[in-house]
């Protein structure tokens, strides 16, 4: 019973370490500038957010044009969530797949259901 309650007790810190280390990933995959791929609209390819991007910085702040225009937001992540908050809109993205180059996210907004393909943006060289 010991050695059951030992092994438990194991696979459970082991699983919150891993949790932590692929949180901190993807904060560190996150930061810099996407720029839309392909976005989606209920399903259906749409091109009227073929200049959408969005900027993620370290400090918990963001810049994104998602309403039409650039505006500035905070933000928060937790696990795969991404919440956008003091900006015109509120918004919840989830982050379906991460990589150093490419991110796929979706979101509701007003009723209807987006997925976004986005590229990560090669900073200017200096």
């Amino acid at each position: 019973m010991k050695r059951i309650l030992w092994i438990s007790l194991t696979l459970i810190s082991l699983l919150s370490v891993a949790c932590k280390r692929d949180a901190a990933g993807t904060k560190e995959k996150l930061i810099g500038r996407w720029e839309i791929t392909e976005a989606y609209r209920n399903d259906r390819l749409t091109e009227s957010l073929a200049e959408l991007y969005f900027e993620f910085f370290a400090d918990g702040k963001m810049l994104t044009n998602i309403t039409g225009n650039p505006e500035q937001a905070t933000y928060s992540l937790r696990s795969d969530k991404i919440s956008q908050r003091d900006s015109s809109i509120d918004a919840d993205y989830t982050i379906e797949e991460i990589t150093d180059s490419t991110m796929i996210m979706s979101t509701t907004l007003r009723n209807f259901s987006f997925r976004f393909l986005l590229h990560k943006a090669t900073p200017p060289v200096k």
